[in-house]
């Protein structure tokens, strides 16, 4: 093996050589450990150095390789003819808890068949990268999970280093969402600054319960732009799309998706009916006398939960409140047939059914809040239909709303809308684990 005159060290970045390593302070290996501790086949380890830099050791491992051959990629004929080496040191994973750095040579062989000058490809190290793949694999799931700066101080790289890494691993992810088949396309929106009300869209496959795209905003051009960018067997593959009750999606979806069916998800229309029983419940709070106000208060979450998840005390305590309004009463047992009416039948001519038959019964109570609810249930009648041919719902796409609001929080908010798709779909997109 040649050894190196010197090899190179580095401090606060792996990116940045500031000193030399004598070939005295390398100590040769006694046995195997360093080299089944590396974890890579085509290097041995040597010898090895521990130095003192900052406040840390950082562990140098010499390292030679095992075979003395290369593959040509021009003409895909082995070479034994070594025509240049140079030293070459990139960061690898962490050995005994300490930061280490691989020293070995970077190879170009002169091909024996077609005799062009190739240089020798590495399975443990891209070209150019002062980074083993372990090395930038650890970082980028780190990156998953904490911050980009934190990441940087845990391994004394700079934050640009760290942002490289991960942008560059996340592109080479490939989505199975967008190059393969969707069935139930989920649409739904997520504000990524409250204030400034800038909401980004969320598109998702929810059959394979993944994130196919973050769109920066929810107009209805920028939905159906994202559409007409799919294959023409993408768009016939899908047959479902879930929304909730916005019509620019419903628009989009008709317009650029006509074979599909439209199912309003089942929750935002159990939200607009809690609405109004909860506008009820404000009325007669403000109108009924004080003693009646104290048992009210607080009971807001306790008139709309289901009624099967309450416990003996918080039942009572809504009997008591039930007897105390009957208005209240008689829309709240309404409620409760209307999700029971979801949850029990399985046939979309029964549901059509019983939903005309409980509209009636809402409006004789002649409530207004009863009525403006009928008039958007009739509104969206078949969109809402449709969720009984195969019960889709929006479930996942609500799931991964909070997921993307602790992303959210983790950065203290993204100022790059660009960024944050980068690290939604990296989370949260349908990818191999491993980019690679």
């Amino acid at each position: 093996m040649k050894l190196l005159p010197y090899i190179t060290s580095f401090v606060k970045d792996a990116s940045k050589a500031v000193k030399r390593i004598s070939q005295q302070e390398f100590t040769s290996v006694a046995d195997n450990t360093l080299t089944e501790l590396l974890g890579i086949a085509t290097l041995f380890v040597t010898m090895y150095a521990i130095r003192r830099e900052g406040d840390e050791d950082v562990l140098h491992l010499q390292c030679a390789h095992r075979e003395e051959v290369a593959l040509c990629p021009h003409c895909g004929s082995l070479s034994t003819k070594i025509h240049q080496e140079e030293p070459r040191c990139v960061r690898h994973l962490d050995v005994w808890g300490k930061k280490t750095f691989l020293h070995f040579l970077s190879r170009r062989f002169e091909c024996d068949q077609c005799g062009k000058v190739f240089t020798e490809e590495l399975p443990f190290v891209d070209s150019h990268r002062r980074q083993s793949m372990a090395f930038e694999m650890h970082v980028y799931q780190s990156c998953l999970t904490s911050t980009r700066k934190d990441v940087a101080k845990r391994e004394r790289l700079s934050q640009s280093t760290v942002k490289e890494i991960f942008n560059r691993l996340a592109a080479l992810k490939k989505s199975v969402g967008v190059d393969g088949l969707t069935r139930v396309l989920g649409i739904d929106e997520i504000s990524l600054k409250k204030r400034h009300k800038q909401f980004v869209l969320v598109i998702s496959d929810i059959s394979r319960k993944c994130i196919l795209a973050v769109l920066p905003d929810r107009e209805k051009q920028t939905l159906e732009n994202w559409i007409e960018s799919l294959r023409a067997q993408q768009k016939k593959a899908i047959r479902f799309v879930s929304i909730d009750m916005w019509s620019p999606y419903y628009q989009a979806a008709c317009n650029k998706l006509p074979h599909a069916k439209v199912v309003v998800d089942r929750f935002h229309v159990m939200k607009q009916l809690n609405h109004r029983l909860t506008q009820l419940r404000t009325r007669f709070q403000r109108q009924c006398d004080p003693e009646t106000q104290k048992i009210l208060k607080g009971s807001r979450w306790l008139i709309v939960r289901n009624r099967s998840e309450l416990s003996t005390k918080q039942a009572n305590h809504l009997d008591r409140i039930l007897e105390l309004c009957p208005d209240l009463r008689v829309l709240y047992l309404l409620k409760e047939e209307f999700r029971t009416i979801f949850e029990k039948v399985r046939c979309r001519e029964k549901a059509a059914r019983f939903l005309d038959v409980w509209c009636l019964k809402a409006e004789r109570t002649g409530d207004k809040y009863l009525s403006k609810f009928c008039k958007t249930l009739k509104n969206w009648r078949d969109q809402v239909l449709n969720y009984f041919i195969e019960r889709i719902t929006n479930g996942f796409v609500e799931g991964t709303n909070n997921s993307l609001r602790a992303i959210i929080r983790m950065a203290f908010g993204y100022r790059n809308f660009n960024n944050f798709r980068i690290r939604v779909l990296a989370g949260l997109g349908d990818f191999h684990t491993n980019p690679r």
